[in-house]
């Protein structure tokens, strides 16, 4: 049945650096969450790191200043966000450096309608420099489960590395919230179309709702905007999407997708993407999810087909060494 969620994106950019920078950065991301809530949204999303946004790098460097600021998880930063969270009853991702023992990591943080951690994203590749200082990788990209699905995150430079998107769409995240330093422009769309998922970035200078199949951006905002950096407007940006989304490749199931299409009509919604040879299929309907209408016409997911064309390889390699 369609799904439709609310998403939003916050461009946040921090307060001047002072004394009492810390506890001024909460109210100011208080002040930007109550208001993207009132687009009501499902899930809302800041950029990485973004309670050290603005942080000199002097006199603290490397390790020193990631210590210096990192949080626990649940801490301070979580639980003022947890408090709108709750009650605006949206989840609210938070990106920042944790304190975990002697750890450190850069992290996401998944807050759900009740002000609960429900999950920590460690981002997977973090920078050689963030290394060195400290930062301890991730080991997987886990999606966790929301009362809309499935919902995943990266950070930053795992962009560059196919792993982290792979796991991503192994774990079966049908969206992916993407907080970061640098804008990562078409690799949004790239990365869309390449694993099937919604993408929702934070950036400071430029964030974006990439849609499923990977062909366009819904909005963007961030202060590379003049009306934003002028003050016109605020870096939010928020858009619907139906989550009760899926995609394939159009290799097995192009007779599938007929059949669905003469069955259904107008309760399914497609988008079928050439030369890329895929496309994603939706429902509309009250009484069928795409889960249903999978199961009913057999379709197999994009992941799953190249999944088991890896495991064809390998089978046919073996078979010729015999």
């Amino acid at each position: 049945m369609a799904r439709p969620v609310g998403i939003s994106t916050i461009a946040y950019n921090n307060v001047v650096w002072g004394d009492d920078f810390a506890e001024r950065t909460r109210d100011e991301m208080a002040k930007y969450l109550e208001m993207a809530a009132q687009a009501k949204p499902d899930l809302v999303l800041f950029p990485e790191c973004c309670t050290t946004i603005g942080v000199p790098s002097e006199p603290a460097k490397g390790r020193e200043r990631y210590e210096t600021w990192a949080e626990t998880v649940p801490g301070p930063t979580t639980d003022r966000m947890a408090e709108l969270a709750d009650k605006y009853n949206m989840y609210v991702v938070v990106p920042l450096v944790e304190r975990d023992g002697d750890r450190l990591y850069n992290t996401a943080a998944f807050i759900d309608r009740n002000g609960r951690i429900i999950g920590k994203y460690h981002k997977y590749q973090p920078t050689i420099g963030e290394m060195e200082d400290g930062i301890i990788p991730g080991t997987d990209a886990e999606a966790f489960d929301t009362d809309f699905g499935k919902v995943g995150a990266a950070i930053c430079f795992d962009i560059k590395y196919v792993e982290v998107g792979q796991r991503l769409a192994a774990n079966r995240a049908r969206l992916v919230c993407f907080a970061s330093a640098f804008v990562a422009g078409q690799r949004l769309l790239h990365w869309a179309r390449d694993f099937g998922f919604y993408i929702l970035s934070s950036c400071t200078r430029r964030s974006y709702i990439v849609d499923m199949a990977g062909t366009r951006f819904l909005a963007e905002t961030g202060f590379q905007i003049d009306e934003v950096a002028s003050g016109v407007v605020p870096p939010i940006a928020s858009a619907v999407v139906n989550m009760d989304r899926e995609f394939f490749h159009l290799d097995y199931n192009q007779e599938r997708l007929k059949e669905c299409v003469a069955k259904y009509g107008a309760g399914v919604e497609w988008e079928i993407c050439r030369p890329e040879a895929h496309f994603t299929l939706a429902s509309n309907m009250d009484d069928r999810t795409i889960e249903d209408l999978i199961e009913e016409f057999e379709f197999e997911l994009y992941r799953d087909y190249f999944a088991r064309a890896r495991t064809y390889r390998v089978d046919t390699l073996s078979r010729a060494e015999r």
